[in-house]
């Protein structure tokens, strides 16, 4: 019984979880938002979970992050500037960089060449989201060119939400199983009472 009730427990939870995302994704915080770096400067994001960001600037400076384990994959941090905080730090003058790049999709090796983020203007599209704590190293950053905010926004570049389709396959699988579970428990009843099983 207990089996029972919590595996329908968590069908509903994924059926409230692909809800809250398609709604999210499709009316929410989940859709595409578009800012310049300048307006990211001067206004932030809000709670955009998606966005794309033009006019940013790759400032060269990176750390790449080894892997944990044999499982795990190094990633890349880099901070995201506007043009005049490159500028800025050309001029030896400290930065607060308000975006942290962060990817696992870029070849390690790039970093023998230190060419893993490369100086220039880049436009990035990804989700909020802070990589795992054990693995957060943006201050080993170089300290005396960056301030790092205590709110900075980390993007993950070139990772999207769960597809709405996924979405909607949790739902209706959720909704589904539930649905099984308790229509099979319902029938069992009906054969002990049949049997005369007490």
């Amino acid at each position: 019984m207990w089996i029972r009730l919590a595996t329908i427990l968590l069908c509903i939870v994924f059926f409230i979880t692909g809800c809250n995302s398609l709604v999210s994704q499709l009316f929410g915080t989940h859709k595409l938002r578009s800012f310049s770096m300048e307006e990211v400067l001067a206004e932030g994001i809000a709670d955009a979970d998606y966005i794309e960001v033009s006019g940013a600037w790759q400032s060269g400076d990176y750390v790449v992050v080894p892997k944990l384990n044999a499982s795990d994959k190094p990633i890349l941090i880099y901070p995201l500037l506007s043009e005049a905080q490159l500028q800025q730090l050309e001029a030896g003058q400290k930065v607060r960089p308000q975006i942290i790049g962060w990817t696992k999709n870029f070849d390690p090796a790039c970093d023998d060449a230190g060419t893993c983020a490369p100086k220039g203007p880049v436009s990035i599209k990804g989700v909020v989201r802070e990589m795992r704590s054990a693995k957060n190293q943006v201050d080993a950053l170089p300290q005396d060119k960056y301030t790092i905010p205590e709110l900075v926004n980390y993007v993950e570049v070139d990772r999207a939400p769960l597809a709405w389709y996924w979405n909607v396959l949790m739902m209706v699988g959720g909704l589904a199983m539930a649905f099984y579970i308790e229509n099979r428990a319902s029938k069992q009843r009906s054969e002990q009472v049949t049997d005369g099983t007490p």
